[in-house]
């Protein structure tokens, strides 16, 4: 009989070392924030800036996704690309902090702005239909759903989230979702969740990005092979095929934020799955070659190895040259059906 293993203990579970780490994040967010949004800002650009330095692995990470995603850019642009997705990263812890203290649920925020029609855009979300939000690791993930918290009578966007340590930080991530008007649903629950909201024809979001495990279906991202989170596709088609893709981004280095027009589709019973992350994924292009320095390149999105597939993050220290990246391209076997984007 196969025995159960152990959980493993996280040093956060201790009180001893817990205490003091949530005193410090008190302290720390107290002085942060005190003095307003540009005070918060200013300093998240020195935290990211220090750490840039200090984080090797974290700064070798960036550089290897933009190298893989942008090779026909030159080093010095990559550079800077990597360096301001670092800093946009530090930005957003900083938002957390100061979202309930500027945006309240059915009420207009001067911190968020819109071009989008809000009736036409309202009108669709309105439909009695379920309806799935997709977005991406780019600007701020969590505000891009204020578009739907600040219509006084909306029905509460549906999040699942796990939960993270040390507690004290699940409760800030908890509070600023809440205060962005969504439900927010543990990760446990969240088939159960999604199928609810389904059934009670309510908004769904979720965050899809690059790295659904060593099993998942293979598309490309910015012409480079990679497995993608698809659990979610099946619910698309079983609660109608209604999606958005949407995304916001910051103005400048500020807490001000642009909500860039949604790309809407209707799905029909019997579309391929792949075709819905496929039209995603052309979107979450689109936004990303306009808006490079927003996007959270600090994540190992093409960690995923299939057999035969190579490590590419291998040798951080070296940056890719043509021979290099088009080794980490050859994915024996895979043709993608979509667009590859550059070569």
């Amino acid at each position: 009989m196969k025995k159960n293993k152990p959980k493993r203990r996280h040093a956060l579970d201790r009180a001893i070392v817990r205490v003091p780490v949530e005193l410090a994040m008190r302290w720390c967010a107290f002085w942060w924030t005190v003095f307003g949004p540009a005070w918060a800002y200013f300093w998240a650009r020195r935290v990211a800036s220090l750490g840039w330095l200090l984080m090797p692995k974290l700064r070798g990470y960036s550089l290897r996704n933009v190298d893989l995603c942008f090779p026909e850019k030159d080093v010095r642009e990559r550079n800077r690309i990597a360096r301001l997705g670092f800093r946009h990263s530090v930005y957003q812890f900083v938002d957390y902090l100061l979202i309930p203290r500027h945006f309240t649920p059915g009420k207009h925020s001067p911190r968020f702005h819109s071009d989008v029609n809000e009736q036409e855009f309202l009108d669709w979300y309105r439909k009695p239909e379920a309806v799935f939000n997709l977005t991406a690791h780019i600007g701020n993930f969590e505000i891009v759903t204020f578009n739907i918290g600040r219509s006084p009578d909306h029905l509460p966007l549906t999040l699942i989230a796990k939960p993270v340590k040390p507690p004290l930080l699940d409760h800030w991530l908890v509070r600023a979702r809440n205060a962005l008007g969504n439900e927010c649903v543990k990760a446990d629950e969240g088939g159960r969740a999604y199928l609810r909201a389904i059934k009670e024809k309510r908004q769904v979001g979720t965050l899809v990005d690059q790295n659904g495990g060593d099993f998942a279906p293979v598309e490309t991202f910015f012409g480079v092979p990679c497995t993608w989170q698809t659990d979610f596709t099946r619910l698309v088609l079983r609660a109608g095929g209604n999606v958005s893709f949407h995304f916001c981004v910051r103005e400048g280095d500020r807490f001000q934020f642009k909500f860039l027009p949604p790309e809407t589709h209707t799905y029909p019973q019997g579309t391929d799955p792949m075709q819905i992350v496929r039209d995603y994924r052309d979107a979450v292009e689109r936004v990303v070659r306009e808006y490079p320095e927003q996007y959270f390149w600090v994540h190992r999105r093409f960690k995923a190895r299939k057999k035969g597939w190579p490590d590419r993050y291998a040798n951080l220290g070296q940056r890719l040259t043509p021979d290099t990246r088009a080794a980490m391209l050859n994915v024996p076997g895979f043709t993608s059906q979509g667009q590859d984007g550059v070569a």
